[in-house]
Parts: structure tokens; sequence; C-alpha cells
């Protein structure tokens, strides 16, 4: 808890997460937030995994063919 007068570092990371949530919910102005918020949330964790996934594994463009087109571009486009 902070004490009055009291500054509040934010991690650069925490700020550009939020930023980015923000600016998700403001274009698809969902009725539920805490719904919203666990949805993109959830989505964004599978995301870094399958990213780590990516870079662990080292998939070759032969290996990723086994996947759809669709699928590929997306995973990529969320790097």
């Amino acid at each position: 808890m902070s004490r009055p007068g009291q500054r509040i570092q934010v991690p650069d990371d925490l700020r550009e997460v939020l930023l980015e949530f923000t600016i998700s919910y403001l274009l698809e102005q969902p009725g539920d937030v805490v719904e919203f918020a666990a949805e993109y949330f959830s989505r964004l964790r599978e995301s870094r995994t399958t990213a780590l996934l990516y870079e662990g594994a080292a998939i070759s463009p032969d290996e990723e063919s086994t996947m759809s087109r669709e699928e590929a571009k997306r995973i990529k486009m969320k790097l």
C-alpha cells in the first residue's frame, strides 16, 4: 500500500500491456469489461506461450506447414 506523497514506479512492461489492453477494449467496446479482460489476457498468455515454444523448438518452415496458414499468420502477428 502506498503512503500519501509516495510515488510508485510503474514498470514499462506493465504500462505497455495495460495500454494495449485499453486500446483493444475501447475499439471493441464489449459489454462486460471483466469478461473481456479475462479473455484478452488468456489470449495474450497463450500467444506468448506459443511464441516461446516456437523459439525453444526452432521450428523450421517445413514443420510450420503442418498448421494452417491462417493459424501461423495469427501467431506471427501477435509476436
